[in-house]
């Protein structure tokens, strides 16, 4: 057995203890509170560890927490990437605390995704004490993932600290099997379509009346004929409003389209296919506009990504953790962001479980040890 794995079973009970700790605070996404408390029990880790900590404003929702091991200047820094909301609201604490049953804890954000970010501190942690590593190290830990950092600005933030970094580690966490790990994804974003028609009394003029309930009727057919799922593309317009009384000829109509995409590329095209649509209204003197609210770049496939998984497959047998599988899913994650700016980038590094945004969530303790282990060793023998 090898020394980083000697060294973090001793410090197990420690790994618990401190998920515990930021399990038991409620922290959704719109609670600055919880996410300010998590956030605290986080940073007083990094700087025990010897981490510099900082903090960065995204706007309304809260802020992105960044911690910076130094290394070697010459270096490039390896990035380690994770949130700290859940989708749970405030209470659920409460109702349902931290739990651990044999190999089994339970509690909320227990696999999405608090767990994971202990695996990252104690990885370090461990590079720290049996001095073994030699790169600068920075955690990028953000506040709004959950609401795909909609009205704030951790899109920019990410992009802006990952870039350089020699690669990245996202330590999200992976469903059931221990032995998968995460080379692609597909991206998603938001897009709000607004219909502009005139409005007039439905009885008394109607021919007055521009309806923009109608028309946006008409576009819903054509943007949800733009899915593809044999090529990874998914229009779902999930939200309709419009109208304000039944006597009125509305004069506004709006849809959100959540849209999903497996290269960015694909994105690109949807977006001018989406701007195409509108162009061309079924109703005379109706306009729209089409607005993106929010977006996750996909996480592509790329040579680089499937050269850092065969060097991490290759460590993790070196090391006994056993080979590892690549796989992929259809939820986007900020692992797409930074492998958008060329940081090769590994997902699902973070605990072994199921059962996410449900009271049915769990995750592996054991996991807390392995998945450390691996990354530590990782980056010791990789640099």
């Amino acid at each position: 057995m090898d020394q980083i794995t000697n060294y973090l079973q001793e410090q197990f009970s420690a790994m618990i203890e401190l998920t515990e700790k930021i399990i038991n605070v409620d922290s959704p996404s719109n609670d600055i509170a919880g996410i300010q408390k998590v956030a605290d029990i986080l940073s007083a880790k990094m700087r025990e560890i010897g981490m510099q900590t900082r903090q960065r404003d995204s706007g309304k929702q809260g802020m992105v927490l960044i911690g910076e091991l130094p290394g070697e200047k010459e270096l490039q820094p390896v990035i380690l990437l994770g949130h700290m909301d859940t989708v749970f609201p405030k209470g659920t604490v409460k109702q349902r605390p931290f739990k651990i049953e044999g190999d089994q804890m339970t509690g909320p954000g227990i696999f999405d995704m608090k767990p994971g970010l202990v695996i990252g501190l104690f990885a370090i942690q461990a590079l720290v004490k049996l001095k073994l590593n030699r790169r600068p190290i920075k955690m990028i830990i953000v506040s709004d993932e959950e609401k795909l950092h909609l009205d704030s600005n951790t899109y920019d933030i990410i992009t802006d600290e990952c870039r350089g970094g020699v690669y990245g580690f996202n330590l999200e966490g992976t469903k059931s099997d221990p032995s998968h790990v995460g080379t692609h994804n597909r991206g998603g974003m938001i897009v709000d379509v607004i219909v502009h028609g005139r409005a007039a009394h439905s009885g008394a003029e109607p021919e007055k009346g521009r309806s923009a309930i109608i028309e946006l009727a008409h576009q819903i057919i054509k943007l949800s004929a733009l899915s593809d799922l044999q090529a990874g593309i998914h229009v779902n317009c999930g939200m309709i409003k419009g109208g304000t009384s039944e006597n009125i000829i509305p004069d506004r109509a709006t849809t959100s389209l959540g849209v999903r995409f497996r290269t960015n590329q694909q994105r690109d095209r949807l977006l001018e296919r989406i701007k195409l649509i509108v162009a061309t209204p079924t109703i005379p003197d109706t306009t729209t506009t089409v607005k993106v609210r929010t977006k996750i770049d996909s996480m592509e496939e790329t040579p680089a990504v499937n050269e850092l998984f065969a060097e991490l497959n290759q460590v993790a047998q070196q090391v006994g953790y056993g080979k590892l599988q690549a796989v992929g899913g259809g939820g986007a994650s900020d692992a797409g962001i930074m492998a958008a700016r060329d940081v090769p980038t590994i997902d699902a590094l973070g605990v072994v479980g199921d059962g996410a945004h449900s009271k049915e969530e769990r995750a592996s303790a054991k996991s807390l040890l392995k998945r450390s282990s691996l990354i530590a060793n990782f980056i010791a023998q990789r640099g």
